[in-house]
């Protein structure tokens, strides 16, 4: 009986298949939509996507923020054309703005909402009442923007609003650099897309040293501070946990050991961090709740990553230009001045279609350096990384010589 159930299981369609069991299934989301779900059945069965190639057009007077999706079966659906809002910073959206969104989605599309990775926010929306919905998203609050050559929604983690790593106010600084340039995200006018993001801390959960061309990441000087009295219970839990055969116990041979720069040392129930080999990875203070980062907080800025293989140079991790920038609230004026100055010189002298990071390998950091009439920082440079490392919880480091 069970074998027969199984089988007809097996004969249902596939999207129906995706639909079944408790846990949260976009089939089921746009089954309640205008999608065309034929086209998500045909691609599963065939393993081949029935989307063609897309784009960005121009719809006037709006020069970016529009996305079309082409159809390899237009016998099923025509192409779908998405309006692209631009992203809140951190992702924090209130209850009333949702709605407002969800009835724009069913007024003027398809009655779905996507969230990119970027942070963005695209619906369906039929061409003819394209600058409509425009003009009902502004009454929200909210914009279009960010595709083409242009700079990218910037986007944030949630930084200080929930995380008590955060360094700087990742949101703060986003919104910020996104008021400051939001004619760029509006009008092409760049070599290439330009991305940037914002993360709190060197943990980089937004991921913007991988994946944005700008990333600003919260960063501190000196080292990092030991809390005694927190130690001391950290200390009484980590032997409690021991003693009750929990596995994966970090303590403070674990810290010593494990240190990249080989930095702390053991002091009987304590340690201490030499200034002159800590590399701020944050291990210790990830790991140990009694270590907290100490000094002076800013951002790092980091210039040139991509995940894409196009390009000359293929995916990459971006340039450290200025390691440490003073992020200072409400408008955070150095970081926006510095992050204007780049676009404008990227504007100049990017080649079409040039990344930001290839036309750092081109030019070479010490033109880009002059250009942007900045000095040289030696701290980038003082010692090239000598080991690759990966930490994973309970099993201490694993990498190469």
């Amino acid at each position: 009986m069970e074998r027969l159930e199984n089988q007809r299981n097996l004969e249902k369609p596939l999207c129906e298949r995706l639909a079944q069991g408790p846990y949260p299934s976009h089939v089921r989301e746009l089954q309640q939509s205008g999608f065309p779900l034929q086209m998500l059945e045909d691609g599963l069965r065939l393993n081949q996507t029935q989307w063609g190639t897309g784009g960005y057009i121009s719809v006037p007077p709006l020069l970016a923020g529009v996305t079309v999706i082409g159809s390899n079966r237009p016998e099923l659906t025509p192409e779908i054309t998405c309006l692209r809002l631009l992203g809140v910073p951190g992702g924090y959206l209130s209850s009333d703005l949702m709605r407002g969104l969800a009835d724009l989605a069913d007024r003027y599309g398809h009655g779905y909402l996507r969230w990119t990775t970027a942070g963005s926010i695209e619906f369906g929306v039929r061409r003819e009442e394209m600058l409509e919905a425009v003009a009902a998203a502004n009454e929200l609050g909210m914009d279009v923007g960010s595709t083409g050559d242009d700079l990218r929604g910037i986007s944030s983690c949630p930084g200080s609003y929930r995380c008590d790593l955060a360094l700087v106010n990742a949101p703060d600084v986003a919104y910020a650099l996104g008021r400051a340039t939001v004619d760029d995200q509006q009008y092409p006018g760049m070599p290439n897309k330009v991305k940037t993001a914002v993360s709190g801390c060197p943990n980089d959960c937004a991921r913007a040293q991988m994946q944005k061309d700008h990333a600003f990441v919260g960063v501190f000087r000196g080292v990092p501070v030991v809390d005694q009295p927190m130690m001391d219970r950290w200390l009484h839990e980590t032997e409690s946990s021991a003693s009750s055969g929990a596995t994966g116990r970090v303590g403070l041979d674990y810290l010593v050991r494990n240190c990249p720069g080989s930095a702390i040392e053991r002091s009987g129930d304590s340690v201490v961090i030499d200034p002159d080999s800590c590399r701020h990875c944050m291990l210790c203070i990830n790991r140990c709740p009694a270590i907290r980062p100490g000094g002076e907080r800013g951002v790092a800025w980091v210039v040139g990553g991509k995940y894409g293989h196009r390009g000359a140079n293929g995916p990459m991790v971006g340039f450290v230009l200025a390691p440490f920038i003073p992020a200072v609230p409400p408008d955070y004026l150095e970081v926006v001045e510095i992050h204007k100055r780049f676009l404008d010189l990227y504007a100049d002298y990017g080649r079409r279609k040039e990344r930001v990071g290839d036309m750092l390998v081109r030019l070479g950091m010490r033109t880009v350096l002059e250009l942007m009439e900045l000095e040289p920082d030696a701290t980038v440079l003082r010692e090239p990384a000598h080991r690759m490392f990966v930490v994973w919880p309970g099993m201490g480091l694993v990498g190469q010589p």
